[in-house]
This record gives structure tokens, C-alpha cells and sequence, in this order.
């Protein structure tokens, strides 16, 4: 132990006594601030309305508009409005579609919008037989950015949802307006479509009742109408009978009288003589009368038989009829009764516009932030602070000598392990140094969201150490080829990490190798201590990162010996070349 402290001693001493390697040291301490500031407050807010209002997106119609129920309707113009109280993005009003596509070719907008002639018509075509979906033309220009078009195809998709939003709205208004003139119509004292049916279809029921007294009355009258035409019918014969049976006994008496002295009763005869002659006129007359009556009694009970059943099968029907009205209004009677028929009363009674707004955009989405994050460049700080940190001990191994050279401050007889920390403290000093400025940046002149700023410091701190460990001992192991290590490993990490984009996005190869990699378990230590501790992830995160310190120690002390020969003939290549360090 005592020979390390020698060693650190030995190199304060050098450092504090030679300028340059102080001047160096105060770079080497700065730099990966600056990286991640940089980067930092480049991505602060780059999807916020301050940025993208800049984003020139041309924008025309030549829609010549239709009408629909008598209203005007040009849903071009309605989109030209809108975005005109738009300013998330930097819309530019063209006056001809010629006009805004070269502009996209020529780069001087990232993306134009073209509202078509026929918009508006093929938008209403629905109603007619032969329907087209209506098209917006869009244009992107692909080559000029590779994030650009991602904001403009969400100014597109704005636009479509603006479209959407009218469309619906004008159709329901109109719908709307035109039902509650047929309300008011239908009956102006009740105000109720409803209400209007169920006393009209009670007002007819009324009626049917009434028709159905006048049928039973009618019907009386032909059953009276028959029993008299049957009457009548069986009491001529009876008459005439009696009448024959009258004349019969007259001509039994005459021939009486006949037989008896004419001169005694020649006045009886005579008298009975004129009295047959009577009665033979009247028989007469009442064989024509007999004979006319049968024919009348037979038409008229025909006549009422025919009436009868027609009377009969309209009773039927109008029974039929009022039990059908009877349903019908009892069915209408329960659903006015039911909270569906008032919601759908209240719609039609609801103001024409406000329905319409209503069922344009029917839900509101309320949002709860979990763990919220005021902006993207705090949400981006962990990935540029981690890397700035591993940034840092990258170059430490690059400039900065590993092995210990022989010095008269230097113990000759330092062994192995000595060296190894002995040197390691001025690396790790600086990368303290390192932590510790990028951490007061971050949160007193860049101003990120921390709700842990000790803890912020303590695992920028922790990363730092084991960052700079890692690669320190790579360094001493393989020399030249560490640092490569080092390097390969910050492109890894940088592509795989799930710093910017969810690991879940990315290649699988990616999704495998994440979970050994270093930088995750220091993000998402970050990430607590910006927006809020869950449980013992914080603490999870930096035991997971210490297995690292294991490994470095491993790499650092047991693989050093095995590949020195190695190095050495690295070293003695590179002096060869001329043109190495």
C-alpha cells in the first residue's frame, strides 16, 4: 500500500510542476462536458412548437367547393383557415399546386400539401351512387433530413384529422338542422317527434273505436233488415190463401143460393155475383203484388246478405287494425319510457353546431403523466451524460500513459498490483473531476429536471469510476488494442444501449447483447434520480454496474502478464511505422 501512495504522489508532483500537463488535464476535464452539453441543449426541445414552426411546409387548394342541402360546402377553404391559426409548423400559403411541388424538388420546403378541385364533391359522394374517397397530395422531400419528414408526415396527419373533423362536422349539422325543422313541423305544441306519433297513433285508435260503434250499428240494422224482408216473405202466402179459401166459400154459397127460388134470392145472388167479381180483382191484383214481392224479397235478401258479409269483413279488419294501434302505442309508450329515447331526444333537440363539434371529435383523451418529464433534453440527458462520461475515460487512456515507468520518485520495487493503482488514481481523479462538472452543468447552467440531485451526483460519480476503471485496465492489458475495445464498445453502446430509441425497435442482435452492456444499468440510474425513485431501482441499477469493477479487476491484474510480450511487439510495430504514436 505504501508503494501506491508513493506512485500518486509521484504523479500530482509531475502533474502540479509541469504546465502543459496541467493544462492538459484541465482539458481532459472540460471536453466531456462540453460533449454533453452540447448535445444536451441541441435536442432540448426539437419537436416543440418553437422548433418546429421553422419547418417550411407548403401548403395550397384548388378546391372549388359543392354544396350540400342547400349549404355551401369547400373543405379546402376550411383547411386553409385552420392552418392559418396553426403554428407548430411553418406552413407556406402557395397560390398555385405548380408552385409548391417545385418548391419541394428545389428544397425549399420539406413537404407541400395539395387540397385537389374535387375535394369537397368527392368528400359528400357517399350520398350519391357512384362514391370516391377523396385524396390529399402530399409531397415529401426524403433526401434533405433524416427526421424532417417524420415531423411533416405529423403535420399531415394533422391535416387529414382536421379534414376528418370538418367533414363529420358539417354532415351531422346538416343532419342535425334538417331533424329538428322536422320536429318542429311535425308538431309545434308538443316540440316532440315522439309525442306527436303516440297522440296521432291515439287519435286514430280513437277513431277506429268510433268506426267500430258505426259497424255494430249497421250490422243491427241489416239483421232487422232481414228478419223484416223474412216476415215478410212468409206472410203473402198466408193471405193469399186465406183470400182463395174466401173465394171458395163464396162459390160454394152462390151455388146454395143458385139452387133455391130465383125469385126469392135474386137480390142475394146478384148481391154475391158483385161481391166474387171483387174478390176475383182483388186476387188478381194480389197475385201481382205476390209475385212483384218475391222478386224484391229475393233482391233485398241478397242485397243484405252481401252487405252483411262486407260489413262483417270490415269489422274484422278494423278489430285487427285497433289491436296493431293498441302494440304500437303501448311499444312507443316503453321506449319513451327508457333513458336510450331521452339521450336520442336530447340529441335531436341539441343545438345543430354543437352536436356536430360533439360527434367530430367524440372522445377527449385526459392524460395522467407517470414519472413526467418537462422536456426532451432532460429526457435525453442521461443517454448524452453517460456517453459524455465514457467519453472521458476514453481519452484519459488515450493520452495519458498506463504503465509505470522507472523514476527516481518512483519505488523500484513496486510490484504489479502497485503500479496498477498507483496509476489508476490520477485517471480516476480526473474522471471525478469529469462527473462532477458535467453533473453541475446539467442541473445549474443547462437547468434539466432532477428531483435527486445527491443522487444525480452519486451515479455520475459511480459511472464515471467504472468507466475509467474498464477501460484503464483494458488499456493495461492489451495495450493498443484496448483502447480499441473501448472504442468499439461506445459504437456499440451508443447504437444499442435504448438511449434514444426503446430497445424493442431495435435488431434483435441488439436486443440480445443489451443487457451486458454498460451504459443501460447508468441510465436508468439517472432516470430515477430525474424523474422519481421506483422501490430499489436506483440501487439495482449500480449493483448491476459494479459487476464491472469485478471484471476490470480480473481483466486488469490476471490478463495484464499473458499478453505484456504481445504489446511490447505492438509498441516496437507502431515505433517502426514512423507515423503511430
Amino acid at each position: 500500500m505504501k508503494n501506491i501512495f508513493k506512485i500518486i504522489r509521484a504523479d500530482l508532483r509531475h502533474i502540479k510542476t509541469n504546465v502543459i500537463a496541467l493544462c492538459v488535464i484541465i482539458g481532459l476535464t472540460v471536453i466531456p462536458a462540453l460533449y454533453s452539453w452540447f448535445n444536451i441543449l441541441s435536442n432540448w426541445d426539437p419537436y416543440g412548437q418553437a422548433s418546429t414552426s421553422r419547418i417550411k411546409v407548403a401548403v395550397v387548394s384548388v378546391d372549388k367547393g359543392t354544396s350540400l342541402e342547400g349549404t355551401e360546402l369547400n373543405v379546402g377553404d376550411n383547411i386553409i383557415d385552420a392552418l392559418k391559426t396553426n403554428n407548430t409548423i411553418g406552413w407556406q400559403f402557395v397560390t398555385s399546386s405548380d408552385e409548391a411541388i417545385e418548391g419541394v424538388y428545389s428544397g425549399q420546403y420539406y413537404a407541400a400539401l395539395v387540397v385537389p378541385e374535387n375535394f369537397s364533391k368527392n368528400l359528400i359522394s357517399f350520398l350519391s351512387d357512384s362514391m370516391e374517397h377523396p385524396q390529399l397530395k402530399y409531397y415529401c422531400n426524403q433526401k434533405a433530413n433524416a427526421i424532417a419528414p417524420k415531423i411533416t408526415d405529423k403535420a399531415k396527419t394533422a391535416v387529414q384529422q382536421q379534414v376528418n373533423q370538418t367533414f363529420i362536422d358539417t354532415i351531422v349539422s346538416t343532419i342535425a338542422g334538417t331533424g329538428d325543422s322536422v320536429i318542429k313541423d311535425a308538431d309545434k305544441e308538443t316540440g316532440s317527434l315522439m309525442d306527436a306519433v303516440i297522440n296521432r297513433l291515439t287519435s286514430a285508435r280513437t277513431t277506429l273505436s268510433t268506426y267500430d260503434v258505426i259497424l255494430n250499428s249497421m250490422l243491427a240494422i241489416t239483421d232487422l233488415t232481414s228478419s223484416i224482408s223474412s216476415s215478410s216473405n212468409s206472410a203473402a202466402p198466408q193471405v193469399y190463401t186465406q183470400l182463395q179459401l174466401q173465394q171458395q166459400q163464396l162459390i160454394t154459397l152462390q151455388a146454395l143460393v143458385n139452387g133455391n127460388s130465383a125469385e126469392s134470392l135474386n137480390e142475394l145472388s146478384s148481391a154475391l155475383s158483385n161481391q166474387m167479381s171483387q174478390i176475383q180483382s182483388i186476387m188478381s191484383s194480389l197475385t201481382e203484388l205476390y209475385s212483384d214481392m218475391n222478386m224484391d224479397v229475393a233482391d233485398l235478401s241478397a242485397a243484405i246478405k252481401l252487405t252483411s258479409g262486407s260489413l262483417t269483413q270490415t269489422k274484422e279488419l278494423l278489430s285487427d287494425l285497433e289491436t296493431k294501434l293498441d302494440n304500437a302505442i303501448n311499444t312507443l309508450n316503453t321506449i319513451t319510457e327508457q333513458d336510450t329515447y331521452g339521450l336520442l331526444s336530447e340529441m335531436l333537440n341539441a343545438d345543430a353546431n354543437t352536436l356536430g363539434d360533439f360527434l367530430s371529435a367524440p372522445v377527449n383523451i385526459t392524460t395522467e403523466q407517470v414519472y413526467a418529464v418537462k422536456s426532451y433534453g432532460t429526457s435525453a440527458s442521461p443517454f448524452y451524460t453517460i456517453l459524455a462520461l465514457w467519453f472521458g475515460g476514453l481519452i484519459l487512456v488515450a493520452i495519458m500513459h498506463t504503465p509505470v515507468h522507472p523514476a527516481p520518485d518512483i519505488p523500484a520495487d513496486a510490484k504489479r498490483y502497485e503500479k496498477f493503482f498507483g496509476r489508476y488514481f490520477i485517471f480516476f481523479a480526473v474522471g471525478q473531476l469529469q462527473a462532477l462538472l458535467i453533473t453541475l452543468g446539467n442541473l445549474l447552467y443547462i437547468g434539466i429536471q432532477c428531483y435527486h440531485p445527491f443522487l444525480y451526483w452519486v451515479a455520475c460519480a459511480f459511472s464515471s469510476f467504472v468507466f475509467t476503471f474498464f477501460m484503464y485496465s483494458l488499456t493495461v492489458a492489451f495495450g493498443n488494442i484496448g483502447e480499441a475495445l473501448g472504442i468499439v464498445l461506445l459504437v456499440i453502446q451508443v447504437a444499442g444501449s435504448g438511449g434514444t430509441f426503446p430497445i424493442e425497435v431495435l435488431p434483435n442482435a441488439y436486443q440480445i447483447i443489451y443487457r451486458f452492456l454498460l451504459f443501460p444499468y447508468s441510465m436508468d440510474a439517472l432516470r430515477e434520480c430525474i424523474a422519481g425513485m421506483y422501490r430499489y431501482d436506483y440501487i439495482k441499477n449500480l449493483a448491476f454496474l459494479s459487476i464491472y469493477i469485478v471484471v476490470s479487476l480480473i481483466i486488469g491484474l490476471f490478463l495484464q502478464k499473458p499478453f505484456e510480450k504481445l504489446n511490447h511487439m505492438i509498441e516496437r510495430s507502431k515505433e517502426k511505422s514512423g507515423v503511430m504514436l
